[in-house]
């Protein structure tokens, strides 16, 4: 994977971190490492020192006076990755493309990191994406942010697809610490709420569906907490854990604020994913573990269809459950 930054010593790293998403530090990781040895970093970051104990750089808060104050202290900006762009974008994230643009016309060198962009992008920030990729200044991360694009532009996959994970038995570690039975083939459920409250109860239901199905063939279940929080700005009860909990069958939680490879280490272990978060299916994928999901968000439907996933529909989850368990009794 290549990211050019023309050999910029200095760089401003901008994206969705210290936010309390295990996905999106993941990128964040792997990012680092393709950046030159010796490269002074900086992250632009809701949690500064969350990041820099997560990742030992260095670390701002996001605020539009360190924004500033970092993009006159570096010589190239990277914007790495996630699903940053489609409708619905916040203030700051459509504006950012419109500060890149700025900086790389001042003479720093500037680059988008295998980011996202769905349908839906407002057409302001679509010019100035294309632009950036039209110049060799732009990676995506599937092919629908490449058409969505519409311009030619390197498809280069999820950055977490290539995390190495932690050792297997610092997973073994973090799953005995939660009480999951490791003599059982694990389910890993990967919860998280939606907007829309009906959708949100059929896909619970399916959740339990397959739990409830898996301990039945003599597995063990568990929900791993990739995020602090909920997104859609809905609230703290509807986070991942608490709504592993309202599934009602006494599930182990797995996380929150795993470091990333030690997330990815834990999905290695399981013998089947079924997730609401994208970068659960991601963990799956790059360790090869089988894996299920649903089309109810672009990224993911995207994800699930270039990976070879199962798409579920709301209550179809038994099938797959049994295919899943008969290949782990053969493999």
């Amino acid at each position: 994977m290549t990211v050019e930054l023309g050999g910029a010593r200095k760089v401003l790293v901008v994206g969705n971190f210290g936010n309390g998403n295990t996905g999106d530090e993941a990128l964040l990781a792997r990012a680092l490492a393709e950046l030159e040895p010796g490269t002074e970093v900086s992250v632009l970051s809701r949690n500064p020192r969350l990041v820099e104990w997560t990742h030992g750089v260095a670390a701002r808060p996001v605020a539009a006076v360190s924004f500033a104050a970092g993009l006159r202290w570096c010589d190239a900006v990277l914007v790495v990755g996630g699903g940053m762009f489609g409708s619905g974008l916040p203030p700051l994230v459509r504006l950012l493309p419109t500060v890149v643009e700025a900086t790389h016309r001042a003479g720093r060198a500037t680059f988008y990191l295998a980011i996202g962009v769905y349908p839906g992008t407002p057409r302001p920030v679509l010019r100035r994406l294309r632009s950036a990729a039209m110049f060799g200044r732009l990676t995506v991360r599937d092919d629908l942010s490449a058409r969505t694009l519409g311009v030619p532009v390197p498809v280069v996959g999820d950055l977490a697809l290539d995390l190495p994970p932690a050792p297997p038995e610092a997973a073994d570690l973090a799953l005995a610490g939660a009480g999951v039975d490791a003599t059982k083939p694990l389910l890993l459920l990967s919860l998280k709420a939606l907007p829309d409250s009906t959708r949100m109860a059929a896909l619970h239901r399916t959740c339990l569906e397959a739990a409830v199905r898996w301990r039945e063939r003599g597995g063990e279940v568990a929900a791993l907490a990739l995020s602090t929080h909920a997104d859609y700005g809905l609230g703290l009860a509807q986070r991942d854990a608490a709504l592993a909990a309202e599934l009602g069958i006494g599930l182990p939680v797995i996380g929150p604020q795993l470091p990333p490879a030690l997330a990815k280490a834990v999905v290695g272990r399981a013998a089947g994913v079924l997730g609401l978060r994208l970068h659960a299916l991601v963990f799956a994928a790059g360790t090869g573990v089988p894996f299920a999901g649903f089309d109810w968000e672009e990224k993911s439907k995207a994800f699930l269809t270039e990976h070879g996933g199962t798409v579920i529909a709301p209550g179809g989850a038994g099938r797959w459950v049994d295919e899943t368990l008969a290949g782990v009794v053969t493999r």
